[in-house]
């Protein structure tokens, strides 16, 4: 529901910037007027992650005040909809952006470097056109995803936004940490490697179904898919320009646990982005300079926010893993519980001396207070003993922090 509404809202955006570019002239009437009509035709289904990477580079665009990017960006608009053309959602012509040099037509959701060349040279594609090529179309997408099933973790290869984002988190790591990760993302749906991670990823959701089903439902709703990387000095990342997304270098080796940890982290990660770009809960969230959770180094307020929660979901699945009566997984349990906990009052500490909240935001921190006072009675104070064995997954932990007092 939480992913629909926020397909919903950036749809609404699309909308207004489309009306923006036919008002600024950067396209024609009839070709904003036809992608306003493929919106519409495609607002009842699930928007994918290339979706949401079209409306933000638009976004970026617009704000350089480059004409050519922005025209360029809103008839991409047109390219991530040729795969629900292909599934016969839009019956109308459709508006893409073609290579100048080639007149290939970039899809967003295929294999990176992959184009797809429509037999006819015009920059507006006509519905009949669309049919006849589906195949084409989507056998060129179907080939990026590995693992796939109602049950299941979706996994898949690069396209050209995963491989933009794998970059984005590479140059990140090497700007923290001085480290190259050398990332890159896990390729072939046959290869032992990829099998052994879906295989871990399964029973990691399978774990968390056995606790804590809700939460294991969410994470099927907003995770669309994984992808799953080779490198180091890096664990995983999601952001809201590739809404949908999990980057995970998980190592084969890790327990389902371990697995299941991440993909919890990455989905709380995803379900916040929502709540906030629908109903802004945190009112400062660039203040910068305040102390993060855990880390040894400072972050934007937002940042703070974002992991309080993650520590919060991790903390409640960890407990309700201590709390079942399977005890293979308690001992890791007990340590990642207290060190997700330390974090939770270490977070909770900061957002609440500096957070400046609108009134559902307030509500939303006050719940949170509860929760640590439920998890935090459960064990008393987080325990150094145990919080800093874990170290294989996650950075040794600074306990230094004050904690909140619940």
């Amino acid at each position: 529901m939480l992913r629909r509404k926020l397909g919903d809202a950036i749809t609404a955006d699309w909308h207004k910037v489309l009306n923006a570019a036919e008002s600024a002239e950067l396209v024609s009437p009839n070709t904003a007027a036809l992608l306003r009509g493929a919106l519409d035709k495609t607002a009842a289904g699930t928007r994918r992650s290339e979706f949401y990477a079209s409306y933000f580079a638009v976004l970026d665009a617009f704000a350089a005040k480059d004409r050519d990017a922005a025209t360029a960006a809103v008839l991409s608009l047109g390219n991530v909809l040729v795969e629900d053309a292909a599934h016969g959602l839009i019956d109308s012509p459709l508006p893409v952006l073609r290579s100048a040099r080639h007149g290939s037509v970039h899809l967003p959701s295929a294999a990176a470097g992959s184009a797809w060349l429509p037999p006819t040279s015009t920059g507006v594609l006509d519905a009949d056109l669309l049919g006849s090529e589906k195949h084409t179309i989507l056998e060129m997408i179907d080939r990026t995803w590995f693992n796939t099933g109602a049950d299941r973790i979706a996994l898949r290869g690069e396209t050209t936004a995963i491989g933009t984002e794998v970059t984005k988190y590479s140059d990140q790591t090497k700007e923290i940490s001085h480290l190259d990760p050398d990332l890159h993302v896990v390729a072939g749906a046959d290869g032992g490697l990829t099998r052994q991670l879906a295989a871990n990823y399964g029973a990691g959701i399978n774990l968390i179904e056995q606790v804590l089903p809700e939460q294991a439902a969410e994470i099927h709703e907003l995770t669309e898919y994984v992808a799953a990387l080779k490198g180091r000095h890096f664990v995983g990342g999601s952001d809201i320009v590739l809404y949908g997304a999990s980057f995970l270098r998980l190592e084969a080796t890790w327990s389902p646990l371990c697995f299941a940890d991440h993909l919890t982290h990455e989905a709380t990660h995803q379900l916040l982005h929502a709540k906030q770009e629908i109903n802004p809960l945190l009112l400062n969230r660039d203040e910068v300079g305040v102390s993060s959770p855990i880390r040894f180094d400072p972050r934007p307020l937002y940042g703070t926010y974002h992991a309080t929660f993650v520590f919060l979901r991790l903390a409640r699945l960890m407990a309700a893993v201590l709390a079942s009566a399977d005890t293979q997984w308690h001992a890791e349990a007990e340590i990642r519980f207290h060190r997700h906990l330390l974090g939770l009052l270490q977070g909770l500490r900061i957002i609440k001396d500096h957070g400046v909240y609108s009134p559902e935001g307030q509500e939303e921190l006050d719940s949170w207070i509860e929760t640590a006072r439920e998890l935090q009675g459960l064990v008393g104070a987080p325990d150094a003993r145990l919080y800093n064995q874990l170290d294989w997954d996650y950075d040794r932990p600074d306990g230094s922090l004050p904690l909140l007092s619940v």
